[in-house]
């Protein structure tokens, strides 16, 4: 097709777009226009656009039942968020809040190993509460500075040192990962052994709402123990 052709094919389209009254003022056009159909014998230029019609109907029809669905879940997710966040912050101390956190987190994610790293925060959690403690310059924690400055939880798989780093000699079966920084307090890591667990661009509004949950309960412990102290 030559560039003239094009052209003119692109000016009979424009002009058609912007006067689709125009074969009802040129009856006559019509019997010169061909269209063919799937099944053989030609059909009416109504028809065609009744087919077109339903098809685009039915795309439309598609995603609204997409979007009815998405809605759906996260009317789901916003539930039992708000569930979870009223449990938490009934617990009377951090010990207990972590620990009910954790069984929360490997069982709403189905994880196989997590990890919750707190700076400068002291919190002596259940034994089968993976809590560590560390200073919030520690030189270790560079090499997650990229994660931690997204403010956001991040998916996917962590090269072998920030895995080894996480999840010590369980580090090899993690196959896929979602770090999830929260505040200044820390970050949350939760590994999984299956690869499309945690894949680059799922939805994590879900964990980066709860690191603000935690973010808010550490923010209540500081004038209990500057009360304390005093």
């Amino acid at each position: 097709m030559s560039d003239k052709t094009r052209s003119i094919e692109d000016i009979v389209t424009k002009y058609l777009q912007q006067n689709p009254d125009f074969l009802e003022q040129e009856p006559e056009l019509l019997k010169h226009l061909e269209l063919s159909h799937a099944s053989g014998p030609a059909i009416s230029l109504i028809e065609k656009q009744v087919q077109y019609l339903r098809s685009e109907n039915d795309t439309l029809e598609q995603r609204l039942n997409q979007l009815i669905q998405v809605a759906a879940d996260n009317e789901k997710l916003m539930y039992r968020l708000h569930h979870l966040t009223l449990e938490l912050m009934s617990m009377g101390d951090l010990p207990s809040f972590f620990d009910r956190l954790t069984e929360a987190l490997m069982d709403e994610f189905k994880a196989d190993i997590l990890n919750i790293t707190l700076f400068d925060h002291k919190v002596e959690a259940g034994p089968k509460t993976p809590m560590f403690h560390i200073s919030s310059d520690d030189p270790e924690i560079q090499q997650f500075q990229d994660h931690l400055d997204k403010g956001v939880s991040v998916c996917g798989r962590l090269n072998r040192n920030k895995r080894d780093y996480l999840f010590g000699s369980r580090a090899q079966w993690v196959q896929s990962t979602v770090l999830v920084p929260i505040g200044d307090d820390g970050m949350l890591a939760i590994g999984s052994s299956d690869p499309a667990r945690f894949y680059p661009g799922m939805g994590t509004l879900f964990l980066d709402l709860l690191a603000q949950v935690v973010t808010s309960r550490l923010a209540l412990e500081e004038p209990h123990k500057q009360r304390k102290s005093a």
